[in-house]
């Protein structure tokens, strides 16, 4: 990680490795971590600040709390406000999507226990 990543930053993605490892189902396992390995990398390279590092840092915790099970999140948390949408580039946007039509196709995999692609 780069001089400018805060401390615990390598720790957290090692823990948020594990933990799919041992919560999620082989295709979402593969999923999540190929996603994880590109976001902590794509924030490694750019020119991160410090605000954007500690909201990266909160984000990633709640998500690692949440595979874990202990995140106190109620009923539809997961759905990203209309004002965050309204702030995204068009870049995140197809990201989005991108990640939103993946999650939808191994929800159906796993559903209808199809094996994951090699």
């Amino acid at each position: 990680m780069s001089k400018a990543a805060p401390a615990g930053l390598l720790q957290l993605y090692r823990q948020i490795l594990r933990a799919h490892a041992t919560v999620l189902p082989p295709p979402l396992r593969t999923m999540g971590d190929a996603y994880a390995k590109e976001e902590f990398r794509r924030h490694r390279d750019a020119k991160t600040t410090p605000a954007q590092w500690a909201a990266f840092m909160q984000e990633w915790q709640r998500y690692l709390s949440m595979l874990h099970g202990t995140a106190d999140l109620p009923e539809g948390s997961g759905d990203i406000p209309e004002d965050v949408l309204q702030t995204l580039n068009e870049d995140q946007k197809r990201q989005l999507a991108r990640l939103q039509e993946e999650a939808a196709r191994a929800r159906e995999e796993i559903l209808k226990g199809v094996p994951p692609e090699a």
